[in-house]
């Protein structure tokens, strides 16, 4: 037979290709095969019947936790990943150039998921979160966060740094800015970093900034945000950056994403590059932010579109970490990630960082999840 694996009768949906409509996808050896409007079920050894579904490349998740205090998500990262469509969850900074080895063996070697991870300027990575990685400017590390990612090439594609109040000093000035650029530089791998509550007005830390970097919780709420203190509108050298090249990521996270705020921005034309959850075991038991379909599902309901959504959560982050075209996409020949997701029409209860609640009309729930050519999770029917 032709094909291993053939997912007949859904809508695909690939805005980074871009393709849409009813058609068949079929998988041989771990890659796409084909999309096409209709396969022959006899061509394939396996048929799974996806009517009614969204076919969407394998979603991305850019900013989340697996090794938060050196555990968290662990051994739970694969079940996560599975049932919300993620085969590709990037790890934002947990382990520094001190904790790194043992990120890669609980959880890396451990794991199917495709694992992408940001390295912490400081060596101790988020080893202890109530006191400031960086509070101690010797922990700054960023010989050692170089060296740790030119020796994990398939493992670590970046460099982090938490440039926020309580996890650096008043004192340290731009000190913190410099040192993970410098990391960054002679690793030759982007640099990833947090704004939320930051100590300087956002275009002094954009101006440490190169095209491929990520500003990351992008739709905070506190003073040296995207729109400045007084949240009028978006601030020119924010604009000007993206349109540069330069990353905005959304990052849900349990203090970043106040729906006031969020549908502001969007009202002002203002869309990050990528959706992602910053994701911990607590916020995915507890919420607000539970898994990624759930923040695509806010977005949805706060005036995005469907592919705004999936290009966000598919092609867009699959660019970030230098993998486009392999994932984040359903063309032919790119690996056989792909989730199947349904659009659920009715009332639904959200709600956002603030314990703000909204009734969205519309939900994204995960039926399928297929990892390199295998289904690696299904959705049990309700009888």
């Amino acid at each position: 037979m032709a094909y291993d694996l053939l997912l007949k009768g859904g809508e695909v949906i690939d805005p980074g290709w871009p393709f849409r409509g009813k058609a068949d996808v079929a998988i041989h050896n771990g890659t796409i095969a084909a999309i096409q409007p209709d396969i022959p079920a006899s061509e394939a050894v396996r048929v799974r019947d996806v009517s009614g579904g969204l076919v969407c490349p394998g979603l991305i998740d850019l900013h989340a936790h697996v090794f938060v205090n050196a555990h968290d998500m662990g051994s739970e990262t694969d079940q996560r990943c599975a049932a919300s469509g993620v085969t590709t969850i990037v790890d934002a900074g947990s382990a520094g150039s001190a904790t790194f080895p043992g990120l890669r063996q609980s959880v890396a070697d451990r794991s199917q998921v495709r694992l992408r991870c940001f390295v912490h300027l400081s060596a101790l990575g988020l080893i202890h979160l109530q006191v400031g990685e960086l509070m101690h400017m010797a922990y700054a590390d960023p010989e050692g966060c170089a060296r740790t990612i030119s020796a994990n090439r398939d493992l670590a594609i970046g460099v982090k740094l938490r440039f926020s109040n309580n996890v650096v000093p008043d004192s340290a000035g731009t000190e913190p800015l410099r040192l993970a650029r410098q990391a960054a530089d002679m690793a030759e791998v982007p640099l990833m970093v947090h704004i939320t509550d930051a100590l300087l007005p956002i275009p002094h830390i954009l101006s440490f900034l190169k095209p491929g970097d990520v500003v990351t919780h992008c739709f905070h709420r506190y003073t040296h945000g995207i729109m400045g203190p007084d949240k009028k509108a978006i601030l020119r050298e924010v604009w000007d950056a993206q349109k540069e090249g330069i990353l905005f990521d959304c990052a849900h996270g349990r203090m970043h994403f106040p729906f006031p705020f969020v549908k502001r921005v969007l009202d002002a034309g203002f869309y990050p590059d990528t959706i992602a959850t910053d994701l911990t075991l607590g916020s995915a038991t507890r919420g607000p932010v539970f898994d990624l379909p759930t923040t695509m599902s806010k977005l949805l309901n706060l005036g995005m579109s469907l592919e705004d959504v999936i290009v966000r959560t598919t092609a867009n982050p699959a660019r970030a970490v230098g993998e486009a075209g392999r994932i984040g996409t359903l063309k032919p020949g790119a690996v056989a990630d792909v989730a199947v997701l349904r659009l659920e029409e009715g009332a639904f209860d959200f709600v956002d960082t603030d314990q703000n609640r909204m009734t969205g009309r519309q939900r994204l729930v995960t039926q399928l999840t297929v990892k390199d050519g295998r289904i690696w999770y299904q959705q049990r029917s309700a009888a």
